[in-house]
């Protein structure tokens, strides 16, 4: 079951029999449609969904669609010889798959009931890890009377939502659709078998291709997911704590480490990443909701910090630079946000005591349980690890953490956090990564003047919202003196900068000096 989290929403009470049978009935005589329509008529407020209705909604929405190549095969099964039972069951079978009427309806309705009910009572039909990792999870077959059911118990069935929006996780036939007896293999295996004729290296049958991280046909789940997280870490951010999603939080497997912070983000960060890379701004925008959401977790000690922006750094150095220039714009413009940009920026052009390299987290598994409870000391040594403390300027405060120092707040899983508190760095810090000379590639010189560029406009919000005694006093003399505009300029000179870009990245970077000094006129 997901990790609950507190709300001021009434209770939801429990489907009638009456209600349910209704529901199980259409399911069970394949009349989908039918079976959305009864769930939206009951959706209501104070009525708390089935989860296995649920699933089987997830199961049909991530149902691909018919292809041509579907259509001329079904066509094919109807001309094939076969005894009047055999070609009777593959015909029964084969008009359970959903109709794409059907799969439309089931994303719609998804979609109503993230509007009308709580998330917490729609996440517990995704599949979580356990709290406790030492459990073992109970996997054994439910008994299930409709087709449906059964095979939606494979979304039950996955390790956590990020697996059950993977590129082949639902299959047109299915593994219970009886497929042509001259085809055994699936049509991706004979795709890859194609493309690979001339490939010596890869044997005859095998599927090369990695599956991505989001389907086809997974888009319109993963919104529906990500909506769940948002009013999920509303609803906790409603109850004084800082605003984080604990239903994420059960999307991220558990330390072997007792009362440790999670750190393996891997697996969501695939998503957030492969998502940036689509052509369409929908899509792009459903990776940097997630990205939100995953940054808005460091603002407790739930989540490893350091590890977290290794991940992040790592990512965001191998982005083509004007992807990068997009994810910083697009982030919303918090205080959070502000900080953790800081920190990738200076993680990614090396500051000073910066861990580089991919983290190890088999390394992490194997550590020790600590013994004492953890403090904000203990969350900024972490913290530093990975971005190292700066001097000048007390540790910045996040606007939406609590204003007692060292508050805590009982985490999600039953452990006690306090607020992260993010690292100091000082403006001689941000001036001395400014003025580090740029790699010789133009790649490299575009990606390290886009970073410097962030950098500068991060810290300068994050300077901004902080009250006048906790502003870093370096920061007002820089600015009021002209060291850090003269400093700019020389960054961006052209003529430094032509020796070692091309045409394109001397536009881009020229538009970014005079971007940034229309800014800096400002402050």
């Amino acid at each position: 079951m997901a990790i609950q989290n507190p709300s001021l929403a009434p209770a939801e009470r429990e489907l009638t029999v009456h209600e349910r049978n209704l529901v199980d009935t259409c399911f069970e005589e394949g009349q989908y449609e039918a079976a959305i329509s009864v769930l939206d008529e009951i959706r209501s407020r104070k009525g708390k969904p089935f989860p296995a209705h649920i699933r089987q909604l997830i199961y049909i929405a991530l149902y691909p669609p018919p292809s041509f190549e579907d259509q001329l095969e079904e066509e094919a099964l109807k001309l094939e010889p076969g005894s009047p039972s055999k070609l009777l069951s593959r015909r029964h079978k084969s008009s359970l798959a959903p109709t794409p009427t059907a799969i439309a309806a089931a994303q719609d309705l998804l979609m109503k009931f993230s509007r009308t009910n709580k998330p917490d009572s729609l996440a517990c039909a995704l599949p979580s890890y356990p709290e406790n990792p030492s459990l073992e999870v109970n996997n054994r077959a439910e008994e299930e009377d409709s087709y449906i059911a059964q095979q939606a118990l494979r979304v039950r069935n996955a390790r956590c939502c990020w697996e059950i929006l993977k590129e082949g996780f639902i299959q047109r036939g299915g593994g219970d659709i009886t497929s042509s007896p001259r085809k055994p293999t699936s049509r991706r295996v004979v795709r890859g078998r194609e493309h690979d004729d001339d490939d010596d290296d890869v044997w005859e049958g095998e599927d090369s291709d990695t599956p991505a991280p989001v389907g086809d046909h997974a888009w319109s789940v993963f919104d529906w997911i990500l909506t769940l997280f948002e009013k999920d870490e509303a609803a906790v951010e409603r109850t004084g704590q800082v605003r984080y999603s604990p239903l994420l939080l059960s999307q991220i497997p558990p330390s072997r480490a007792n009362n440790s912070a999670r750190w393996e983000v891997e697996m969501p960060l695939d998503v957030a990443f492969h998502a940036l890379l689509q052509d369409g701004e929908a899509r792009r925008s459903l990776g940097v909701r997630l990205l939100t959401l995953l940054i808005n977790l460091t603002s407790t000690t739930l989540l490893d910090f350091s590890m977290f922006l290794n991940a992040v750094s790592t990512r965001v150095s191998s982005l083509p630079v004007d992807m990068v220039s997009y994810l910083f714009s697009s982030l919303p413009l918090t205080q959070t946000n502000a900080h953790f940009k800081v920190m990738v920026c200076r993680h990614a052009l090396g500051g000073s005591h910066t861990t580089s390299g991919k983290p190890k987290p088999q390394a992490r598994a194997r550590a020790q349980p600590r013994r004492r409870t953890r403090t904000t000391t203990d969350t900024t040594a972490d913290a530093g690890a990975g971005a190292g403390a700066g001097a000048g300027a007390g540790a910045l405060p996040s606007l939406n953490q609590p204003s007692a120092p060292g508050a805590q707040d009982p985490g999600a899983d039953g452990a006690s956090f306090v607020a992260r508190k993010y690292p100091a760095i000082s403006t001689s810090d941000v001036l001395e990564l400014l003025s580090r000379p740029n790699k010789a590639d133009a790649a490299s010189v575009a990606l390290m003047l886009c970073l410097k560029s962030e950098l500068l406009i991060s810290y300068a919000l994050v300077q901004q919202n902080l009250g006048p005694n906790d502003r870093d006093s370096g920061w007002q003399a820089m600015l009021h003196d002209g060291s850090m505009r003269r400093a700019v300029e020389d960054v961006f000179d052209a003529g430094r900068v032509s020796r070692s870009t091309d045409a394109q990245s001397k536009e881009l970077i020229r538009t970014k000096k005079d971007a940034l000094l229309l800014i800096m006129s400002m402050w």
